[in-house]
């Protein structure tokens, strides 16, 4: 073969994965929103979706998936193609899950490959129609002084875990209550069936902007800038409990690096249009800035936070 022939061919070669980048996507993408119709994730799924049928000039098919934590809806990501036309939004239940789960049908490292951190924001404790208290100092004591049920959305939650965190961090004499879901656990606790709740912001804020629910700390060394009213959990000197909450973006596992960090950019720009910045700011949240890499690191750590935490207290056993 002629050198400059040869030369051609090597530099097809090396460059075909930047034009397959290029030419991304080729067909409809599927995002599975692990969780049911009208919940946060779900309608932070349908925002992002409009921006990025216009990136993408490809419809987004939404298809809900939920259950088992989550855990169904990831399960289905990982038996798909890591050619970037099925993708995941999830929460942190996707680092969680996986502590109390010992029979998944996945690696939770090998098979899912980290793209994007959508959205940051940190958890709330509420406290619901028969709590008393105005702020997480006065709640202390009063939960030193009666029974208290803490709700979850189910076993594994991230509520569930940052519950735990609490009540060994506090030294809180409470009980863990799992109801099935979000929408269920905050019934029981508007109903006074329950306590306690926590959440992200865009879960449990709209309950505490109507009085059917009361913020009585942000899990933070110090008070948010976007909730500067609400006490945090720092101030009054409970610490370990300042793990953010996050929504984000999955592949499955194998994507190659080019891809992966394509689809980051463009969910990048998605985010900062002015429809999901106003999203951001209703729910009090703050856009997400890591690249694939970066957000792996983030993502391999609370695997590892939160398996440690239910082996210290039983957690599943």
């Amino acid at each position: 073969m002629k050198p400059i022939i040869l030369a051609a061919v090597i530099a097809a070669l090396g460059t075909g994965s930047a034009f397959a980048q290029q030419d991304y996507p080729t067909g409809p993408v599927t995002m599975i929103v692990p969780y049911g119709t009208g919940g946060s994730t779900d309608t932070t799924m349908r925002a992002l979706a409009l921006e990025l049928e216009q990136i993408w000039n490809q419809p987004i098919v939404i298809v809900n998936r939920p259950g088992a934590g989550s855990m169904i809806g990831t399960t289905e990501l990982t038996q798909a193609a890591p050619d970037g036309h099925t993708l995941l939004i999830n929460t942190a239940a996707i680092t969680t899950a996986p502590a109390l789960q010992g029979d998944l049908q996945f690696d939770p490292i090998d098979d899912i490959t980290p793209i994007s951190l959508l959205i940051t924001s940190p958890y709330v404790l509420v406290g619901g129609a028969n709590v008393q208290s105005e702020d997480f100092s006065s709640f202390m004591e009063e939960a030193q002084n009666r029974p208290m049920f803490m709700a979850t959305a189910g076993p594994g939650s991230s509520g569930h875990f940052m519950s735990e965190l609490v009540i060994a961090a506090a030294d809180l004499p409470a009980d863990v209550v799992h109801f099935g879901g979000a929408g269920e656990a905050l019934t029981n606790l508007m109903g006074g069936h329950a306590d306690t709740y926590i959440s992200t912001t865009q879960s449990v804020m709209p309950y505490v902007n109507d009085g059917r629910a009361k913020a009585l700390a942000v899990l933070a060394p110090e008070r948010f800038a976007l909730l500067p009213d609400i006490q945090s959990s720092g101030e009054v000197g409970v610490s370990g409990v300042e793990l953010e909450g996050w929504v984000a973006i999955f592949a499955p596992g194998g994507m190659e690096e080019d891809l992966a960090n394509r689809i980051n950019a463009d969910l990048a720009a998605a985010m900062a249009t002015d429809r999901m910045q106003d999203q951001l700011m209703q729910n009090y949240a703050i856009a997400g800035n890591l690249s694939p890499a970066e957000f792996s690191e983030v993502y391999v750590r609370d695997l590892q936070i939160w398996k440690d935490l239910a082996a210290e207290r039983g957690i599943g056993q």
